[in-house]
């Protein structure tokens, strides 16, 4: 037996007034045309996994417009049997408050009883590709970093812990920078929160780097595949002002060493600019192919391909690490593909087998060939099947 998603509930979350529908294990299809609701469902699931949505910036915007509170609530199916996971947002100051800036309160709920949100992290491990995903490799170095978080934080609950203690330190830091920026301050303020920003962001890094380093052949068998063994893909954390040629060290004594040392020779930078220049949110997840920088050398295919098969990688890698298989969320993705690259991708799908559960959206009824799916219309935020 699989695991997956069974029944899935939505109550106000974006263009949904109610919607209730059945998901089967394998492929599930929602085909409609733009704008009927389609990726809003697959935003639905992965901020239910997630605790927060992966599109939107703030969760005001993921109340229907006109509603004080929303739902999302998911049956999971496993081997060691089912539970309910559900998520909660409400309007803090009623209908007076800002339709989209006003503050809402979040809540995760297991058989309907709250829980932290980290207690939710892993139940429902979700794979994201959204069509902005294939230019990972052209992007900034945030969305690659987030790409590396978003798998983390779901597969070690320690990791996810460090990562939130290392942004508040982050941003208290920040502020204590820009205000003895302005001001002739005590700068021994300053040592509390190096010392807090070393320790948490020593851990932080060398969790990222173990995950690229589990990451890394997957993602290579991966491109060897997908590229009819054409190309060969590397995949290299890269720490900010580091030369390194071999992801470095995941060692957190050396790792706090080095950030220690960097902040030390970056104080009067920073406190010229007012904001931290050292740490792991300056880090990157640095893309290579046949040994070269991919984002300045690579032919668009050639990265396309690279981000497949990282993503690839992360399906596999998730479902080696997690007691429950991933789900595998496509949003809108085979359109963006030309008809080789789509069909060498459902290709790689089909040999992880029949229990893993995916979420395909398209504007029309995508080239299958011969696989079981189950599949649904969308339309104006309402879902028949077919």
């Amino acid at each position: 037996m699989g695991s997956g998603i069974g029944r899935l509930r939505l109550y106000n979350f974006r263009n949904y007034a109610s919607l209730e529908m059945e998901l089967g294990p394998g492929l599930n299809v929602l085909v409609g045309e733009n704008a009927q609701g389609k990726s809003n469902l697959l935003e639905a699931v992965a901020t239910l996994a997630l605790t927060r949505s992966p599109r939107a910036g703030s969760p005001a915007e993921l109340l229907r417009w006109g509603s004080e509170e929303a739902a999302v609530d998911a049956e999971l199916t496993g081997p060691a049997g089912s539970e309910k996971l559900g998520l909660r947002l409400r309007r803090q100051g009623g209908a007076a408050a800002d339709a989209l800036r006003g503050r809402v309160a979040r809540a995760s709920l297991i058989a309907d009883r709250p829980v932290p949100a980290r207690t939710i992290l892993g139940r429902c491990p979700v794979i994201l590709f959204w069509p902005d995903d294939l230019q990972l490799v052209k992007a900034g170095p945030d969305a690659r970093r987030r790409q590396l978080d978003t798998l983390l934080c779901q597969l070690d609950v320690l990791a996810a812990d460090e990562l939130a203690r290392y942004r508040r330190v982050l941003e208290q830091r920040n502020a204590l920078l820009r205000r003895l920026g302005e001001s002739a301050g005590d700068h021994g303020e300053l040592g509390a929160f190096d010392e807090a920003l070393v320790r948490h962001g020593a851990r932080v890094q060398a969790a990222r780097r173990r995950l690229v380093r589990g990451l890394a052949p997957l993602a290579a068998a991966a491109m060897t595949s997908l590229s009819g063994g054409r190309d060969e893909l590397q995949l290299r954390y890269r720490a900010h002002g580091e030369p390194e040629t071999d992801g470095g060290s995941d060692d957190e004594e050396e790792i706090a060493r080095r950030l220690a040392e960097a902040l030390r020779a970056r104080r009067a930078e920073e406190l010229g600019r007012g904001i931290t220049l050292v740490g792991p949110h300056r880090d990157d997840l640095e893309y290579l192919v046949d040994g070269r920088a991919a984002r300045s050398t690579a032919s668009q295919g050639q990265q396309r391909t690279a981000v497949l098969a990282a993503k690839l990688a992360e399906l596999r890698y998730a479902r080696e690490r997690s007691r429950r298989l991933p789900l595998l969320l496509l949003d809108d993705v085979l359109s963006e593909l030309d008809p080789r690259r789509g069909a060498q991708l459902l290709g790689s799908l089909d040999e992880e087998g029949d229990l893993l559960q995916t979420l395909i959206t398209s504007t029309d009824q995508p080239a299958l060939g011969s696989r079981a799916a189950r599949r649904f219309v969308v339309r104006h935020g309402m879902v028949t099947g077919l």
